[in-house]
């Protein structure tokens, strides 16, 4: 009997010990945190699709979950999937510009701000203009860096807050889409009250290269993935191979500690608004050269922005986690426009995505909580080691 209970202890000790050292790892807080944040907000969204119709709750949670896969034909299937990586990829461009302004301490909420004037530099070069492609990528990315730089250069010479001047800039930017682009008759489609789209056929929309074909033939699947892709890996190799990201991290997280070590941060963080500013242009790139959106009038800031902000903090400000944190707001998404048929809004997915938004806002906490779960499975691990030694 005592042997079978010190082989139990030995075996509760080994997992014990195995949990322990794999909690106490930065990325499995992060990944940890971010499950317990979409379980919850998937838990309140589904609480409120019972206020609304108790009868099609659990049917409407598992559409919005299912996406695509509500469908019963493969082919059907595969095309929708293709949709949602194309949705996918400019909210991982975004949620990248926001993580690289927070790891220098920057609060980028000037991205929608950004991606608006990109929007609108891609709608005239690419109707207006007829340019290729690649040059109105470039165009919508050097327009995105210059109206985010104008951030960076009231923060280091005027000590002005980037989250004001982000605030005002996004509304002058919007004001400023509305009327460009109303001005213009070949950007502007007065029968609908809304910019023509850049569709297939045009010089700026995106090339396939023959992903299309792996999608049942959706030719919105572009080499937009595969710059989203090129761009997480930019950017982690940036803030963890280079002595230009530790510099940004050092001023991010400890501002005087770079000013002793000698870090430029005038330098650091003009060239970080620039890298934010050219990520939103890209993205709003990979969104209006796909031909998903138009330029619509409206009195409010566009979402790109606000949506990358969500994105970022659910993958814990992490590159390589963004994107399965983007895929899955996406998926959420969508998911949520398939619901109608059962009697509920498909806002009901952007009020499931705010929930686990807010509670993103937490992380700290989930991560100090397990922190402090690790320290006191240490603390008994060590205390019946040492009741073993008394023993002997």
């Amino acid at each position: 009997m005592n042997k079978i209970k010190a082989l139990f202890i030995k075996c509760f000790d080994t997992v014990n010990n195995g949990l322990t050292k794999f909690t106490k790892k930065e990325s499995a807080k992060t990944v940890i945190t971010s499950l317990w944040c979409a379980l919850l907000g998937l838990f309140i969204g589904f609480i409120i699709l019972l206020f609304i119709n108790p009868s099609n709750a659990f049917d409407g949670m598992a559409a919005t979950l299912k996406n695509f896969f509500i469908f019963s034909n493969s082919g059907t299937r595969l095309y929708y999937f293709g949709s949602t990586l194309a949705k996918t990829a400019p909210l991982i461009v975004m949620s990248l510009s926001i993580l690289f302004g927070y790891k220098c301490g920057l609060f980028n909420i000037g991205a929608s701000g950004q991606y608006t004037i990109a929007f609108v530099v891609i709608l005239f070069a690419g109707l207006v203009g007829n340019l290729p492609w690649y040059l109105v990528m470039l165009l919508a990315m050097i327009a995105g860096a210059a109206y985010a730089v104008i951030t960076g250069l009231l923060k280091v010479f005027f000590n002005v807050s980037e989250v004001i001047s982000g605030i005002m800039l996004n509304c002058i930017a919007l004001y400023l889409g509305n009327g460009l682009c109303q001005s213009n008759t070949t950007v502007w489609d007065a029968s609908h009250g809304e910019s023509f789209k850049i569709t297939q056929g045009s010089q700026a929309f995106l090339p396939n290269i023959g992903l299309d074909k792996l999608f049942a033939g959706n030719t919105v699947v572009s080499i937009g993935i595969i710059f989203a892709l090129i761009a997480v890996i930019v950017i982690f190799v940036v803030l963890k191979k280079t002595t230009f990201g530790y510099e940004i991290q050092t001023i991010g997280l400890n501002p005087e500690a770079a000013k002793y070590a000698g870090i430029n941060k005038v330098k650091a963080i003009i060239l970080s608004t620039i890298i934010c500013g050219a990520l939103a242009g890209l993205s709003a790139s990979l969104s209006a050269q796909n031909g998903f959106n138009s330029w619509q009038l409206s009195s409010t800031v566009v979402s790109a922005g606000f949506d990358g902000i969500s994105s970022a903090f659910l993958g814990g400000l992490n590159p390589i986690a963004v994107v399965f944190s983007s895929y899955f707001i996406t998926h959420i998404t969508d998911g949520g426009s398939v619901i109608t048929d059962l009697g509920f809004a498909p806002q009901v997915a952007n009020i499931i995505t705010a929930s686990i938004i807010y509670l993103s806002g937490f992380s700290a906490f989930i991560k100090q909580y397990i922190s402090d779960k690790d320290l006191m499975r240490e603390q008994k691990l060590l205390c019946r080691g040492n009741n073993k030694k008394e023993d002997k």
